[in-house]
């Protein structure tokens, strides 16, 4: 998990040192959380950080997808390359990173032991 949003991370870096404008600043702080969001989840593993990727990477999804969307509704001028290599990859990271942070939060929670019933305050113990 660690990887995948550290990739997503030099993704939105190498992109984000070539837009112009809000992307420049959206690029940056992606890029920014996803560096030091890998290098905590490296160092403790929390549900949390996972959280987080996947909050992360829809927000990079989004930032890939609303700029080609919008012109087909009519709203802004087109983007100046759709089909860009690193918009696509950026794209395909982000979505993996928002699938893979949703698989170990289930996995997670599907490993932890559950808890014990809880008596019911009027029982008397056995």
């Amino acid at each position: 998990m660690a990887v995948t949003w550290t990739v997503a991370g030099a993704v939105h870096l190498w992109i984000a040192l070539d837009a112009a404008g809000a992307a420049v600043v959206l690029g940056f702080a992606l890029a920014a959380v996803a560096f030091v969001g890998a290098a905590a989840l490296i160092v403790e593993p929390r549900p949390e950080l996972l959280v987080a990727a996947a909050v992360t990477g829809v927000i990079g999804v989004g930032a890939f997808a609303i700029p080609l969307i919008l012109p087909l509704l009519g709203v802004g001028d087109p983007v100046a390359d759709p089909v860009s290599p690193w918009g696509i990859g950026g794209f395909l990271v982000d979505a993996l990173t928002v699938r893979l942070a949703a698989f170990t939060l289930r996995r997670a929670r599907a490993s932890r032991p559950s808890r014990p019933a809880a008596r019911n305050p009027g029982t008397p113990p056995r």
